[in-house]
This record gives structure tokens, sequence and C-alpha cells, in this order.
């Protein structure tokens, strides 16, 4: 028998079903921060003070971009949910495919945003003249990862609300492993720094990313993922973005903190 990793969350005892449920929620979200904080681990043993102080420098940002992420995906999983507690299949694909988009286009529009305006944002952050090169080099490199960071949260968002939080982090969790071996050998054998630990996160994410977009495109519920299907519908796309947005606009500055 295949192992099912969905929960019913619709009947009989709730309380055991809560706790597996969001206990690996809590971790994955934690997770996606901590990604920062292991480049900031790796340059302060390996690379010296400055590529600490650069890194170091970009954190509220990096945190704050993750947030707006994880913000939007509240949205996708909100509606997702109701669709399928509905049992709607056909309202539940539209969401699912006009989730994909969104969730992709957040994370290009962070990517466009950020290559603009890195240095800008930095010096207005009063970031020292000694670090703000290394730093804008690290963060224009940290948000190529952002598009697959949108990707991966709106995975996470489907599966959660289909009862499967256990995936994501399993998924996420591995990639955090690739990150920390990829900051060390990019760092210690490759000599990169900054660059370095930013193109181990980058990699990471793109990892994570086509993990979970591979259970949703090889799945056969009504929530799967098929690429023929892409579409914004806009009456989803309007429902989504009304939770989605004050969701970000409130995850982004608690993650900052």
């Amino acid at each position: 028998m295949m192992k099912t990793y969905e929960m019913d969350l619709c009947s009989r005892s709730l309380w055991k079903k809560i706790l597996l449920f969001s206990v690996p929620l809590m971790f994955s979200n934690i997770l996606q921060v901590l990604f920062n904080i292991s480049d900031v681990a790796v340059v302060s043993k390996f690379a010296g003070p400055i590529a600490l102080g650069a890194v170091g420098s970009t954190s509220i940002l990096v945190t704050l971009f993750t947030g707006l992420i994880i913000g939007l995906s509240g949205g996708v999983n909100a509606l997702t949910a109701l669709h399928i507690g509905s049992k709607n299949d056909r309202d539940l694909r539209e969401t699912v495919h006009t989730s994909v988009i969104l969730c992709f286009s957040a994370g290009m529009l962070i990517l466009v945003f950020g290559i603009l305006f890195a240095h800008t944002i930095l010096t207005v952050m009063h970031t020292k003249d000694e670090l703000i090169l290394d730093a804008v080099l690290y963060l224009r490199i940290y948000l190529l990862g952002m598009p697959a960071l949108g990707l991966y949260n709106f995975g996470s968002a489907v599966l959660s609300a289909s009862g499967d939080t256990r995936r994501p982090l399993y998924y996420l969790l591995f990639s955090g492993i690739v990150n920390i071996l990829l900051n060390l050998y990019f760092v210690i054998v490759c000599r990169w720094d900054v660059a370095g630990v930013a193109a181990a996160s980058v990699i990471s994410q793109y990892l994570s990313a086509v993990l979970i977009l591979t259970v949703l495109i090889r799945s056969q519920e009504a929530f799967a993922l098929r690429m023929k299907s892409l579409k914004l519908y806009p009456d989803k796309m309007r429902r989504i973005l009304k939770i989605g947005v004050p969701a970000a606009c409130y995850c982004a500055p608690v993650n900052s903190i």
C-alpha cells in the first residue's frame, strides 16, 4: 500500500491531528530563516570579519523578503484548504494554478527590486563603507533564489492545506543540509567567501522548490499541478491576495525582528 501523507482534518478527534500538523509547519518556517543564519555562521568561522559583517548586515532584508513570501503563501493555504474541505475540485484546480503563478511572480518582483536597489537600501541602512560592496554582492546573489522560495512556499501551502506538513519539512531539512555542505565547500575550498555562501543558499532553495513541485506534478489528487493548466483566474487571484497581502505585511516585520 502506498504511504499517504495527507491528513483528514474534517473528522474525528482533532487534538492529535493538530499537533502532528502544526509542529512540522512551525519547524519549516523556522528553517527558512535559518538559511541566512547558516551563512553567517560559516563566514564567521572561515571567511573573516569583513565577510561576516557584510552577510550580517543583510540579515534583516533577507528575513523581511522571506516573510513576505511566507505571508503571501498564507492566502494560498487558506483558499486551497477551503476548496479541499468543500470538495470543490474545479475551484481547487483554479486556485492551485493561479497560486503558482502568483508566488513565482512575487519572487521575481523581489528579485528585480533587490538587484536594482540593493546598494541604495544598504546605504540608507547606514552599512559601513568597508562592508557595503560585499553586502551588495551577497544580497544580489541571494535574491536569485527568491523565485524558488516563492515556488517552495506555494507547494508547501498546497500540501499543508491537504494535511501534509511533513514532506515540506523533509525537503527543507534536506535542502538545509545541502546548504551547509555547499557553504563549507564554497568558502573553504573555493575561497568564494560571501559569494560562496549566497550561491549555496540559492542552490538549496531551488533544490527544495524542485522537490516539492515534483510531488505536486506527480500527484493524482485534485490539487495536482499540471503545466498545461497554468492560468491566472482573476477571481481566485483577488481572493488569494485579499488574505495573502495582509498576511505578508504582518509576517515580514515579525520575521525581521
